[in-house]
């Protein structure tokens, strides 16, 4: 098969022929028929995260077909296709158990990273990780649902509890998150200011349901969120960026407001006045990805039309170093996708 080998931290992506691997006892052989780019990737190029070591096949967003099973595998089928979770989970702690295993006791961690991912034309994945895709669904599609759309989907409902009629900001909104982030805090009801950088974003947030667009280096968003909500403040902040508007974030949240992270690529660290907390009653949490349980509502959402996957291009394993590049200097609205 062919496979893009990151060999070195820091390094190029090399294309090489490689042996079909063997799926193990509980997974499945993915014939892969896209796979998602993420940020994600970029720190993991970068050396930003930890517990990567080179070589290493990149890719967490896959969707494909089953091609073959290993030991012990029953519930699926060679043919069947299928999109999957990131994480690589026990399924048998207290956690996995009540349908949290983005937090699993016993995280083993990811695809892409402790196990070969789908910048491939084959990997092997978990059977407790594949959700069915219909085929009223594209593989490319299927690809951005667990990240791109089920992130969100998550943070929203289970750490926000978003409520029609409420108002919230979105940082970060222009990118793959963000603009399926958009569509669903419409589709709750809420109204939605995005905030990201350049005309070309600002626009793809308006074209996905935003009410208000704010360019934070043109102008001051907390302010323009206090102008918007009549002095009051959001009652909620969707924070896909990090430390670059974490403050401004905080400024802009009103009385109980609840800022959730789930983004921090320009930095993780800011500060809060705990006095502050007390007296407007605010909330931070964090949010991690998404469940299977979810991830089979993002494929039912997105087969009956309520969420619409934003691709801006579809493109083969030869081109990925270019789509790096451009991730990199955050030129891409909506998600890119490889075709191995």
């Amino acid at each position: 098969m062919r496979a893009l080998v990151l060999e070195e931290i820091g390094g190029p992506l090399v294309l090489k022929d490689m042996p079909i691997p063997e799926p193990g006892p509980g997974e499945v052989l993915l014939r892969v028929k896209a796979c998602a780019v993420d940020q994600f990737d970029l720190k993991i190029r970068s050396g930003k995260v930890s517990h990567a070591k080179a070589p290493i096949i990149l890719g967490h967003e896959i969707a494909g077909e089953v091609a073959a099973l290993g030991p012990g595998v029953s519930t699926w089928s060679v043919g069947q296709r299928v999109t999957s979770t990131l994480y690589l989970t026990c399924g048998r702690c207290r956690k996995c158990q009540t349908g949290r295993e983005t937090i699993c006791e016993n995280f083993i961690g990811y695809l892409g990273i402790q196990t070969p991912g789908g910048y491939a034309e084959y990997t092997t994945i978990p059977e407790v990780n594949l959700v069915e895709l219909p085929e009223s669904i594209s593989f490319s599609h299927g690809s951005i649902l667990a990240n791109a759309i089920g992130t969100p989907l998550h943070a929203f409902t289970k750490r926000m509890h978003l409520q029609p009629g409420e108002r919230v900001i979105i940082t970060g909104a222009g990118g793959g998150v963000g603009l399926h982030a958009i569509q669903l805090a419409r589709m709750m009801g809420a109204l939605v200011m995005a905030v990201d950088i350049g005309p070309a974003k600002l626009l793809a947030a308006q074209a996905n349901g935003a009410d208000l667009t704010v360019d934070p280096t043109k102008q001051n968003f907390a302010q323009a969120a206090r102008e918007w909500t009549h002095g009051e403040g959001v009652e909620g902040v969707l924070e896909l960026t990090g430390a670059a508007t974490l403050s401004t974030s905080l400024k802009a949240l009103g009385k109980g407001g609840r800022l959730v992270i789930v983004g921090f690529h320009t930095g993780s660290e800011f500060s809060v006045q705990a006095s502050e907390m007390v007296a407007n009653e605010w909330e931070i949490l964090g949010s991690r990805n998404v469940n299977k349980r979810e991830l089979a509502e993002v494929v039912a959402l997105v087969q009956a039309g309520r969420v619409k996957p934003v691709i801006s291009g579809v493109y083969p394993l030869e081109e990925a170093e270019t789509i790096h590049g451009q991730l990199n200097r955050q030129e891409i609205s909506g998600r890119v996708v490889l075709e191995p």
